[in-house]
């Protein structure tokens, strides 16, 4: 099989040869093997020479890549002031919406400034050099992680209880846009799309909260890409299975559920997931980039990964991933054991 048989078998809860290997890996690729972290984020060439070096070394079964995206690109073109580091990754220095009055600028902005543009040659110029071989992934957020973006964390969750006309008004001018740009990037060659939830997860927000302000505008954009041949994957930190957040996910037309983070420390069980959804979509689980793969060795991360490789023996619709976003801080040492791991496990 090659990348791209591999993980369409899995998505559709067939048998592989072996496991799929697809983590969150852009972060630590942008820093071995970018000229600057900067440009392997936001410079075409660059983009693409750090992701096929990347490929080279490691044989991921999917290239991933948005980091910039959705931490840089879409906050700056929706109004906020956003720097962009040499050696690390964008900051968003002040938020674009201070007031309801502001969601108006919003709804008047361009998405597709300069970056965007160059952002998506890039995703253009790598799909091409995959074709047929290695699909292509982007990190993606829902209409809330986008508002909270724009508003700022502690005063989006104060909004939610004091103003939430505002949480539904941003999202409302923010989910056509969402649905503009995910359609830019299936256009550009995007087959998966992972849908990043985290400011909208159980661990910030409670699931009637979530229930009543985030999954309609969400499932609006979830199911629309999906429509228009995206594989959707949703990823959420938090103890999605317990506080009913799956079965909201499950009422999405989504390929996957990606889980994240329990605490820095700890992951959701990955059988606690399987064991809720069955066979009725692929999961992508689920190691701890805050773990040994940051802060061990190469002999303890083989150990936590075949530990966590052990969980899925005979798991049918299972990919291999990361929680969430690797550091730009992971040894290199230790992201090679992780993927060779993997890559010789043998269910």
């Amino acid at each position: 099989m090659n990348s791209i048989e591999r993980m369409n078998a899995a998505i559709d809860l067939k048998s592989v040869d072996r496991i799929p290997n697809a983590p969150f890996y852009e972060a630590p690729i942008c820093s071995y093997f970018g000229s600057s972290v900067r440009a392997a984020l936001m410079e075409s060439e660059a983009m693409v020479e750090a992701h096929l070096k990347g490929l080279e070394r490691f044989q991921f079964d999917w290239a991933i890549l948005g980091m910039n995206l959705i931490g840089g690109i879409i906050p700056s073109a929706l109004g906020c002031d956003v720097s962009y580091p040499q050696d690390s990754l964008p900051k968003i220095n002040r938020t674009a919406v201070q007031s309801l009055a502001d969601v108006e600028e919003v709804k008047k902005a361009d998405l597709f400034t300069a970056e965007m543009e160059e952002f998506l040659k890039g995703i253009s110029m790598l799909a091409e050099r995959l074709k047929g071989h290695v699909p292509l992934a982007v990190e993606f957020i829902s209409p809330f992680s986008i508002a909270t973006r724009l508003r700022g964390t502690n005063e989006i969750m104060s909004d939610l209880y004091m103003q939430p006309e505002l949480v539904e008004s941003l999202q409302d001018v923010l989910v056509p846009m969402d649905i503009a740009l995910g359609r830019v990037m299936i256009e550009a060659g995007v087959e998966y799309i992972f849908y990043g939830a985290d400011m909208e997860c159980p661990l910030l927000i409670s699931p009637d909260h979530y229930r009543k302000y985030v999954h309609g505008p969400t499932r609006v954009v979830i199911n629309e890409l999906a429509g228009l041949g995206a594989k959707m994957l949703p990823h959420m930190c938090g103890s999605i299975v317990k506080m009913g957040i799956v079965d909201m996910l499950m009422e999405m037309d989504i390929k996957g559920i990606m889980p994240g983070n329990l605490t820095q420390s700890t992951v959701l069980d990955i059988t606690e997931l399987k064991d809720k959804v069955g066979d009725k979509v692929c999961l992508f689980g689920n190691l701890n980039p805050n773990g040994s793969l940051l802060t061990g060795n190469p002999r303890q991360v083989e150990e936590e990964t075949l530990a966590h490789l052990e969980k899925t023996r005979g798991m049918t619709g299972y990919i291999f991933s990361t929680s969430g976003t690797s550091s730009l801080d992971t040894p290199l040492e230790n992201f090679a054991s992780m993927n060779q791991t993997v890559l010789n496990f043998r269910f």
